[in-house]
């Protein structure tokens, strides 16, 4: 008796297809995470903007120099000034409450946004039964382990022949 590929004996047991049903929801979750690294994005950019406005209001009193003083004033100069204003508008925003609650908020949106991309790689993986990144890791991990297996074999093995040649070449022993 064969059973029809429709047939629900056939669906609950044939993992491709069963799995169809969690692909959905994957791809909403990983559209999700996407427009919140989006967001997160703009606002992190919005407050590290910040920091640029306010040095250029403070370096428009740089162009506020008298007559004498227009002399003695280069662009070198005025760089220099224009440079410690950025410079300690970019530092004290760096520090800020707001930019390192931002910055966390992103990173951590950043993150979700990859367990959600190796969720969906991973499920499609599973799907056309190739490997997945998990496999691969622990492939790796194993034969990581098998090298040092072999390395320390070696090393006891050159240890034990260098120990049993220096037993018998000292003169009085053996």
């Amino acid at each position: 008796m064969t059973q029809s590929v429709n047939s629900p004996s056939s669906l609950s047991t044939n993992q491709r297809l069963a799995d169809m049903w969690n692909f959905d929801r994957q791809v909403y979750a990983l559209m999700a995470a996407w427009m919140d690294v989006g967001q997160r994005m703009a606002a992190y950019h919005a407050i590290a903007s910040v920091p640029w406005s306010k040095a250029y209001e403070r370096s428009a009193t740089l162009a506020d120099t008298k007559e004498g003083d227009a002399e003695d004033f280069g662009w070198r100069k005025a760089f220099d000034k224009w440079r410690d204003i950025a410079n300690e508008e970019l530092i004290s925003n760096l520090r800020s409450k707001d930019f390192l609650a931002t910055q966390r908020e992103w990173l951590l949106a950043g993150l979700e946004l990859r367990t959600r991309q190796q969720q969906m790689t991973d499920s499609v993986a599973k799907l056309l039964g190739v490997p997945s990144q998990h496999d691969f890791d622990e492939l790796t991990r194993q034969f990581t382990e098998l090298r040092r297996e072999v390395r320390a074999s070696i090393r006891a093995q050159r240890d034990e022949v260098e120990g049993a040649r220096g037993i018998a070449t000292q003169p009085g022993k053996g």
